[in-house]
């Protein structure tokens, strides 16, 4: 288990932080959508979970290939202006990592289900809801913020910005926690997500 959400916390900090050095992302996503990858394929054979994650890490690494020679901040891109396919393509990349983050939820919880903490599992349903409502709120109203007026769409960004990046740190948080769950109560049990 602890390798497994080590791998799972590694993947989405590599996601999470993005650092370019001229045009080349020194932490690129499509590290940290493979590390994700390997922790849920660890998690998924380890307790015999089936469930999309694994698939949809796999998408999501191929999915993000070209945010490692693009900056995502970019407002000019050879060919391609700020105004058409760029942020269509990172409205569609966000949306993808959180339909990731809810099949990782989705994982959790039922780890700490069959685990038997109460305490992991209320933090865990909790942080998914508020979790999932804040991005979602978040991508809901970041296509407006062109066109509110400046001193509006410059506070509402900002406010944006902390609300992601608490909520980020927040998963974070929770993937290291679940690191420290003894695996011995739980190795070799099939756990179905369907329930």
């Amino acid at each position: 288990m602890r390798e497994a959400f080590t791998k799972l916390f590694w993947g989405f900090l590599l996601v999470f932080i993005e650092i370019h050095i001229v045009a080349f992302d020194i932490l690129p996503d499509p590290l940290g959508y493979f590390l994700i990858y390997l922790g849920l394929e660890k998690i998924g054979s380890a307790y015999k979970i089936k469930n999309e994650s694994r698939l949809f890490a796999t998408v999501m690494c191929a999915f993000s290939l070209p945010t490692v020679f693009i900056q995502q901040t970019n407002n000019e891109i050879t060919g391609l202006t700020v105004n058409y396919g760029w942020p269509i393509y990172m409205s569609a990349l966000g949306i993808g990592k959180l339909i990731l983050v809810f099949y990782v939820f989705k994982v959790m919880i039922h780890l700490a289900r069959h685990y038997g903490d109460e305490a992991i599992l209320k933090r865990t349903e909790m942080t998914f809801k508020i979790y999932i409502i804040a991005i979602l709120i978040v991508t809901g109203i970041e296509p407006f913020l062109m066109n509110s007026g400046r001193d509006i769409g410059t506070g509402m960004g900002i406010l944006l910005i902390v609300v992601s990046l608490i909520m980020e740190i927040v998963f974070l948080v929770l993937l290291h926690k679940f690191r420290n769950i003894e695996p011995e109560r739980l190795e070799g049990q099939q756990i179905d997500l369907q329930t």
